[in-house]
């Protein structure tokens, strides 16, 4: 599979695919109807290289992301205690909400309502 087909699958993905509880509503491509949503991020996530990787989430897969992200547990120096995604044990949580903000228009305070 090629970047372009990469692109055009996960444009595909972010515009006619709708969930439920989490789960695809219908087949998509090799997924197949109930497959969690991060299943298929962790396939994109593996399939594409970190250039174009920065660049394609919508926000409602940033939502998703950082609801699953409040489920990982830190230790007393704000360091992640898991993988999460591409950021390995021991990352410093606040580099993981940094990297939110810079993908959200508004930041992970506005758009997230965390006021």
């Amino acid at each position: 599979m090629t970047i372009v087909d990469l692109d055009n699958r996960w444009e595909e993905f972010n515009n006619i695919v709708s969930f439920e509880n989490e789960g695809l509503k219908n087949q998509f491509h090799n997924w197949e109807k109930g497959t969690k949503v991060v299943k298929i991020v962790d396939w994109f996530n593996n399939s594409l290289s970190d250039v174009f990787f920065e660049n394609l989430f919508s926000l409602a897969i940033l939502k998703l992301i950082w609801e699953e992200f409040d489920d990982i547990p830190t230790n007393s120096d704000d360091e992640i205690e898991e993988d999460f995604y591409c950021w390995k044990k021991g990352t410093d949580r606040f580099e993981i909400w940094h990297w939110f903000d810079e993908k959200l228009p508004n930041g992970v305070v506005v758009d997230f309502n965390l006021v």
